[in-house]
């Protein structure tokens, strides 16, 4: 496969953005998408990539550096399965939701409330 080189610009009003995606040093042709759009190809992107993945070995988050969204729009309510979801807006790639089983809620919620008993002026940046 040819190596490929993507391109982004957003318009100056921010209503649209232009990609272009090509074979380096072959042209290529730019295409214009409003945000319903890209946030369409965003998601089709990230389904194409949950395929790739598929059946790989998933690696511990822990020692990982994540991209961290600070204090996002988010929602919690009880899952169709036996424990919550948690939704938020992720900025980059649109509303994202988890259903989390009732041990991993339970979970959660010890090691939250073992965070809040630390100093308020003690806390470092999220993690």
């Amino acid at each position: 496969m040819a190596e490929a080189r993507v391109g982004v610009r957003i318009a100056d009003d921010r209503k649209s953005v232009t990609v272009e995606i090509g074979p380096v040093g072959e042209p290529s042709s730019p295409v214009a998408l409003t945000l319903e759009q890209l946030t369409k190809v965003i998601n089709l992107l990230g389904q194409a990539r949950r395929r790739m993945i598929g059946g790989l070995p998933v690696e511990p988050l822990e020692g990982q550096t994540v991209e961290t969204i600070v204090d996002p729009v988010w929602h919690i309510q009880v899952a169709h399965i036996d424990g919550s979801t948690l939704a938020f807006d992720h900025p980059a790639f649109g509303p994202i939701a988890f259903a989390l089983p009732r041990n991993d809620v339970a979970r959660i919620v010890r090691i939250l409330s073992e965070h809040l008993v630390f100093p308020h002026d003690q806390q470092n940046e999220p993690s």
